[in-house]
């Protein structure tokens, strides 16, 4: 299923998350540029069709320049009650160290992405982000903080 075209995403690499309609939704940490083996990673979703059969549809391409995303998606996605997902990417964005990200359904048309938060360089998240009650997100980085040695961070938004 993965690669089956140029554009299609490659390797995904965390598991998969469901919506209340039953759609699954995931990362590949390539793919999406068009050429086999590359790209930065795309966000995708599947829909039942029944009968075991389902149907891939790519969501966004993780570009990692110009204020991008990121590239390179190294863990699962989380869902929120109105269906927005969100994820990191372990690099790419402006400084090179990955981003937190929003994907959002719009009505009828493509999802729209929104970067919230850049990762200063050298403090890239290789986990995703957990949320609470009210929408705050938290997660991890592998540097950073006080010692260099990871930090833990919240985004309100």
């Amino acid at each position: 299923m993965f690669g089956s075209s140029a554009t299609d995403g490659q390797l995904p690499f965390d598991a998969l998350v469901f919506d209340t309609a039953g759609n699954l939704y995931g990362t590949t940490k390539v793919g999406g540029s068009g050429n086999f083996g590359g790209g930065p990673g795309t966000v995708f979703e599947l829909t039942s069709a029944g009968n075991g059969i389902w149907t891939e549809t790519i969501l966004a391409i993780l570009r990692p320049q110009n204020g991008q995303p990121g590239g390179q998606p190294l863990d699962e996605l989380i869902v929120d009650t109105t269906g927005n997902l969100y994820g990191t990417t372990s690099g790419g964005g402006p400084l090179g160290a990955g981003t937190v990200f929003e994907l959002s359904p719009s009505n009828g048309g493509p999802w729209i992405l929104t970067v919230l938060y850049r990762f200063p360089r050298g403090n890239n998240s290789f986990a995703g982000v957990t949320s609470d009650s009210v929408g705050n997100l938290y997660g991890t980085t592998n540097q950073g903080g006080t010692h260099k040695l990871g930090s833990v961070f919240q985004i309100s938004h």
